[in-house]
């Protein structure tokens, strides 16, 4: 059975979409010719569906050198502060606690309100997400990227001046209208200029930034918590006027650093439009596709393999925001550190997981893998909440001290690092812009909501032990691999499907808007030349399934099939 999968699998990759697999071969060391170069499925793919370039190595890798400087290191820029103003609300919690000058205090935060005001920026960014991608591709990145950097900045300086729960509340809804688009546009502005096997490691750079900005936030509160009561505001407010106004300083240069797409970027040479362009195949996203396409969203949305990507993302982010959060609670409550302690550990637990973040990725990226890149991150974090669960059901008679508690944390943290494999892969099995934008949002939403539900998690009734909140971490582990698990044979059947139903494994959408796109005429002719062999395949197929005579049958390309099929 496993065999006649693999056949399957391969059948389709042959013809340019991407599947994946659990095969052991290739998962640690590249697969390559015996001429050196690399011969996993992605390069295949690329191949089939790419026409032969006229540029030389030496080219795209100076072209590559000026995207990172002018699309991935702004983006990193905007991720990191719009993750220091969304997750300073962790550090604050426990700045000046249990006294008058807590935000708790300060605001007559009770019960649950402190939960609700990490979710509830969430709603927003969650409604949004599609509405965000599209106004992207309108107007830009040049232009998106900075206005939402000002208009967000502006959002957590006026928290500062908030006087009750109900304000912070409030505040942090609107925050998440111009923070909306970070995630999912940064992953499309990607897709635009970016190989699929060369985004995984610039999705985890990205990513990184948000580890570096959980532990920037923690220093600034440990550093901040001593102007409490300067100029008359307290050590809280403080952190939110300094951290709001880094965004909106910060929104010139990356305007200036910005690319708009690569058919229309002026920051490049005629040269580095042209290979920009054509360097991508059929299924490529490109500023010339269809921006809205219903079909498209209908689509993806009835594709069962959009919901395990789905459910696989937002389990392991619900542990990650939850981390990001709680962390500081955790140490502080669970494991009896100082809040000047508690901050600081957290900011060695986040730049612990940078160089991780960096080198998983870049494996992955270079034997060109996604599976067991996600799978083993999700795996070998289990042991740090086994442990956790287990101390905290057995507190009174376990003798565990608080520093290996702490030490364990790292496996713990590590699952981040699966995120950007999986937001690689997803971005590989979706074709053109519309299905970019509706694909990437729904993946990208499962971060959302899973910010709504993290908070939840470890409410303050749960404190010190958080019982409830290990157990769930376990169970969101098990869940996260498993439907993971689920996603190359869901993809195989909805390629064949495809195939059975238009003759292409391909949408054709994507073919249509590949047929549209400012390419070379010798991309246009492999493009023709893939179509017409696709459709003579499809038409064969269906005239000896039917078992009909067949005099002439059009391919599409000029030809005919002329001749009994039996």
């Amino acid at each position: 059975m496993f065999s006649a999968i693999s056949e399957r699998r391969k059948a389709i990759e042959a013809e340019g979409v991407y599947i994946g697999g659990f095969g052991f071969n290739g998962a640690v060391m590249p697969t390559k010719t015996a001429d050196g170069k690399h011969d996993s499925t992605e390069d295949r793919i690329e191949q089939f569906n790419a026409a032969q370039q006229d540029w030389t190595p030496q080219e795209e890798a100076k072209l590559l050198r000026k995207l990172d400087l002018r699309i991935l290191l702004p983006c990193c820029i905007i991720y990191f502060v719009a993750y220091l103003d969304r997750a300073n609300l962790g550090n604050v919690k426990i700045l000046q606690s249990k006294t008058p000058d807590s935000i708790s205090s300060s605001l007559n935060l009770k019960g649950v309100d402190f939960n609700w005001a990490v979710s509830i920026s969430y709603f927003t960014v969650t409604a949004l997400l599609i509405p965000s991608t599209l106004v992207f591709k309108k107007y830009s990145a040049k232009i998106y990227f900075p206005t939402i950097m000002i208009l967000w900045g502006a959002v957590v300086m006026a928290i500062a001046g908030v006087k009750s729960s109900a304000g912070l509340l409030v505040a942090r809804f609107f925050l998440g209208i111009p923070e909306s688009g970070v995630v999912p546009c940064c992953v499309l502005y990607f897709s635009f200029w970016y190989r699929p096997r060369e985004r995984a490691w610039r999705l985890a750079v990205f990513h990184a930034f948000n580890a570096l900005a959980g532990a920037v936030s923690a220093f600034f509160a440990a550093a901040i918590d001593h102007l409490n009561n300067r100029g008359g505001l307290k050590s809280w407010q403080w952190v939110f006027i300094i951290e709001g106004a880094i965004p909106v300083v910060l929104a010139f240069p990356v305007y200036l650093l910005l690319l708009t797409f690569p058919e229309t970027s002026k920051a490049l040479s005629e040269r580095e439009r042209y290979i920009s362009i054509n360097r991508f195949g059929r299924g490529a996203t490109r500023s010339t596709d269809v921006t809205w396409d219903t079909s498209a969203f209908i689509r993806i949305m009835t594709r069962p393999s959009t919901y395990c990507f789905f459910v696989s993302y937002i389990c392991v982010t619900i542990i990650a925001v939850s981390q990001a959060t709680f962390l500081p609670s955790i140490f502080h409550n669970f494991m009896s550190f100082s809040t000047t302690k508690s901050n600081l550990y957290t900011a060695a637990m986040e730049l612990s997981i940078i160089p991780l973040y960096l080198i998983w990725s870049l494996h992955s990226d270079w034997v060109r893998e996604r599976t067991w890149h996600f799978i083993l991150p999700c795996i070998a974090s289990i042991p740090c909440y086994a442990v956790w669960t287990h101390f905290s059901f057995n507190a009174d008679t376990t003798s565990i001290k608080p520093i290996s508690l702490y030490g364990v944390s790292l496996l713990g943290k590590g699952i981040v690092i699966s995120q950007p494999i999986i937001l690689s892969f997803r971005s590989s099995t979706l074709y053109g812009a519309a299905e970019q934008a509706v694909g990437t949002s729904a993946a990208v939403a499962s971060l959302s909501i899973a910010s709504i539900i993290a908070p939840q998690i470890f409410p303050d009734s749960d404190g010190p032990l958080y019982q409830r909140g290990f157990i769930a971490c376990l169970a969101l582990e098990v869940v996260a691999v498993l439907s993971y698990c689920c996603i190359p044979m869901l993809l195989l059947w909805e390629a064949e499907s495809r195939k059975k139903k238009t003759g292409h494994v391909m949408p054709l959408r994507a073919i249509l808007d590949a047929e549209n796109a400012q390419v070379s005429e010798a991309t246009i002719a492999r493009l023709h030349a893939i179509q017409a062999e696709e459709e003579q395949a499809h038409y064969l197929e269906k005239a000896k399934f039917k078992g009909s005579s067949v005099e002439h049958v059009d391919l599409g390309d000029g030809s005919d099939v002329v001749g009994k099929l039996e």
